[in-house]
């Protein structure tokens, strides 16, 4: 596919194509557009594949209706007029029918997120009752969406990745899934690798914060002769592997010592606390 179209551009040019084989369904696809169109009777709508797969179900149903292509401030729009909505409005519960209502709303307004973005679908729709019968043939398919007024306009949303999937499936966007779950993994790992850098990233800088800390408390103790004499031997074997050791971490300078990584830890905070209360009269290393 074309790499300069959108998401939902890529999705809508797979469904156009496919005209429903069964009567029922062409009608339901059609009923699928009326839903979200603000137009009485017609259906008018920005994108030009969905006037061509409207025209194409209504033709195989031996419908007649007639293209107008309206100039407008940013895009031009096309209106289809000449149906009667009594015509195509089935409100069908069969499972195809549910499908073909599901793309038909999807082409007319119908919007994705990139696949490698967070998940989101949505359908704009016309009224509360479009959108209800919207969220109803969702739910009859396994896809958890709901309606609501966003701007004075119905939208039916679907956000979690498991629904946006089933949802590209179930109106017939095989090629749309495979991209949304590719992108969907490329996130995942994405995100994962964010995170675990984040957290090293972290551990460093408390790793580095803590040898600056432990450094300035060895330089106030050896300051003073009579503190650092009191000091029990372990401590002051732990003082002089940090003082010559700056770079290493804890397991390094407790391999020097001989001893075990919580022992050298606890060695080294006991330091901290001997150069004033919880190192808070550290001065800094000049």
């Amino acid at each position: 596919m074309d790499g300069t179209q959108s998401f939902t551009q890529r999705v809508t040019a797979e469904l156009a194509p496919h005209t429903p084989l069964l009567p029922c369904c062409r009608r339901s696809l059609v009923e699928g557009l009326l839903l979200v169109t603000t137009t009485p009777g017609a259906i008018a709508t920005t994108r030009p594949v969905a006037v061509r797969a409207a025209m194409q179900a209504l033709h195989a149903e031996r419908i007649t209706a007639h293209v107008a292509r309206v100039a407008g401030a940013r895009r031009s729009q096309y209106v289809l007029v000449g149906i009667e909505p009594e015509i195509v409005e089935t409100q069908s519960v069969r499972v195809c029918c549910r499908r073909s209502r599901l793309r038909g709303a999807f082409l007319g307004s119908g919007r994705l997120v990139r696949p490698d973005g967070e998940p989101y679908l949505e359908i704009g729709c016309a009224e509360g009752r479009g959108a209800l019968q919207l969220v109803d043939d969702f739910a009859n398919l396994g896809v958890a969406a709901r309606a609501r007024q966003r701007r004075g306009r119905w939208v039916v949303t679907v956000r979690s990745g498991p629904s946006v999937g089933a949802a590209l499936s179930s109106i017939g966007a095989q090629a749309g899934r495979l991209a949304f779950e590719s992108g969907r993994v490329i996130r995942e790992v994405r995100n994962g690798v964010n995170r675990r850098l984040n957290a090293e990233t972290a551990n460093l800088q408390r790793t580095a914060a803590a040898g600056v800390r432990q450094l300035e408390s060895i330089a106030v103790l050896e300051a003073d002769p009579r503190r650092w004499q009191a000091l029990p031997p372990a401590l002051r074997e732990a003082a002089d592997l940090r003082a010559d050791h700056p770079d290493d971490d804890l397991a390094q300078l407790a391999a020097r010592a001989g001893c075990s990584r919580p022992a050298m830890a606890g060695r080294l905070h006991r330091l901290v606390a001997a150069a004033g209360e919880g190192g808070d009269r550290v001065v800094p290393l000049r």
